[in-house]
């Protein structure tokens, strides 16, 4: 993980509590709305004497002690270091570069969720709150202002420790800078802001992954870690299926007492196998789907290798403890009416299978109007791929061509688990004779899939799950002792010349 996934994952999920920042903008906007035409009139008139001023205070030069000073134009943002270590600063435009950053991050990444807190785009974030204290412009003015504290700590860390940063920096500026779009970049940021922010980033992302990558953890300190967390660790299968119901009277699904008596009957099968052909018996008799669609239906029964999710009545009851493989239980949903049986497989263990990572193009069936669209398109990008170079990096470019999938570059998936993924990708990714380079279509209810196969990781899924873990600790550990000895030197003051775009 780097410091940028660090320090957004860190300052992103946490909510702030009011900041000077914050207070400030509050306070500013009260006095916008209590000036008149004529007080505004005034402050104008004001500012073209204050400017004025300093532009013919510019020409002046003042001798003492020897040494001459000079009174420069310059804008606030450029003058005022907003953070500062012994060799290391960035000014309120640096900073605001950082949180115009965060900003497009955090908007390009929530866009399409439901759930999301969204700020309106078309409104100035000083004027919509983020919760009850912050507003949205405080939220990342203080993210950034976080952001750019890690940076330079990273950085301070690494002249320390000797560190040789790259030698290809300023390339990776260059080709940062060209990929970005500027047009909602806050007038206060010049392209040498820009180029000393990315400068620093760059420095302090090449340390980070440096000090992660050199982590190593001992047999014995996985184990006691697993052993302290089991619960969080292990995986079970089970065998699930739910009857809906409806006693309104006026409705064509079954009534709860009907569902009750047939989870009762579906309860008493006490294998997979029982378990499945109870289910395909009750779909034939009971719907008109076809053979294809109804072992599609019973594909979905299995669930194998699901880790504990607190809060969840299936997995309380079967991360309990008390229930064995080849137990059963009824689960009563009154507020969605649903009865749900669940029949344990496999109790709770270490997760021994190996995480895989793959590549995929997905073709959606609400793009191609169908099932059979998707596939069909799936299968022209395939023919696309047997006629090409046929490598990896080939098909990460034919991702980024097709996919609609784009949360992720090149539709790369790493580490993926049994548990994350539904059957069908299950059984195609981890057969046992699955080899780099294969691939193959898989199709959903949603649409299709282009599946390139990368590898399997080395490690087994309870040994990364604990190696991830000790390592976001050591990493917040080192990241702790690299802010205290870069005695960092913040200004509040500076922070109020920090904004987060153009907007007003």
């Amino acid at each position: 993980m780097t410091v940028v996934q660090q320090n957004t994952r860190n300052i992103m999920a946490n909510k702030k509590k009011p900041s000077e920042k914050q207070e400030f903008l509050a306070q500013q906007r009260r006095e916008q709305r209590r000036k008149t035409a004529k007080e505004e009139k005034k402050k104008h008139h004001k500012r073209k004497i204050v400017t004025t001023v300093v532009c013919c205070a510019a020409a002046v030069a003042v001798v003492a002690g020897g040494i001459t000073w000079f009174v420069r134009e310059k804008p606030m943002t450029q003058m005022i270091p907003v953070e500062k270590t012994e060799h290391y600063s960035v000014n309120a435009a640096e900073v605001s570069f950082y949180a115009w950053q965060i900003y497009n991050s955090y908007i390009n990444s929530s866009t399409g969720s439901d759930s999301a807190n969204l700020p309106d785009t078309e409104k100035p974030l000083a004027d919509q709150n983020y919760d009850n204290d912050t507003t949205w412009e405080a939220y990342f003015t203080d993210a950034a202002q976080k952001y750019a504290e890690n940076v330079l700590a990273y950085c301070e860390a690494a002249d320390k420790e000797n560190y040789e940063f790259p030698e290809n920096i300023s390339a990776m500026v260059k080709t940062a800078k060209e990929q970005m779009d500027f047009s909602t970049l806050p007038s206060s940021v010049t392209q040498d802001n820009v180029t000393h922010a990315l400068e620093l980033y760059f420095k302090a992302q090449s340390f980070s992954t440096s000090v992660e990558e050199n982590m190593s953890f001992t047999d014995d300190e996985l184990e006691s870690y697993y052993k302290e967390n089991a619960k969080t660790m292990d995986v079970c299968s089970y065998m699930e299926f739910s009857f809906s119901y409806d006693d309104s009277g006026d409705s064509t699904t079954i009534s709860r007492s009907e569902a009750e008596e047939l989870a009762r009957s579906l309860r008493r099968c006490n294998t997979k196998d029982e378990f499945q052909s109870w289910v395909y018996d009750y779909y034939a008799k009971n719907t008109s789907l076809t053979e294809e669609d109804l072992q599609s239906q019973l594909s979905t029964l299995y669930s194998h290798n699901i880790s504990y999710t607190e809060g969840d009545d299936v997995s309380e009851w079967a991360f309990s403890g008390e229930a064995k493989a080849g137990d059963s239980n009824l689960f009563t949903d009154t507020d969605n009416k649903r009865i749900t049986v669940c029949l344990l497989l496999d109790e709770p263990k270490r997760d021994e299978s190996h995480p895989v990572t793959i590549r995929q193009i997905l073709f959606t069936t609400n793009t191609y109007e169908s099932s059979d669209g998707a596939h069909s398109a799936a299968e022209k990008a395939l023919e696309e791929w047997n006629s090409g170079e046929q490598t990896e990096s080939a098909f990460a470019a034919l991702a980024d061509q097709y996919t609609e999938d784009t949360t992720v570059s090149g539709g790369l998936y790493q580490n993926i688990t049994e548990g994350q993924l539904s059957s069908a990708w299950q059984n195609w990714c981890f057969d046992a004779a699955r080899k780099s380079g294969d691939v193959t279509i898989l199709d959903s209810s949603y649409g299709s899939c282009l599946v390139y196969y990368v590898e399997a990781a080395e490690q087994a899924g309870w040994e990364m799950t604990a190696t991830n873990a000790l390592q976001n600790q050591r990493y917040n550990e080192l990241q702790e002792t690299y802010q205290k000895e870069a005695d960092l030197k913040s200004s509040d003051w500076g922070m109020r010349f920090v904004t987060v775009n153009n907007q007003k």
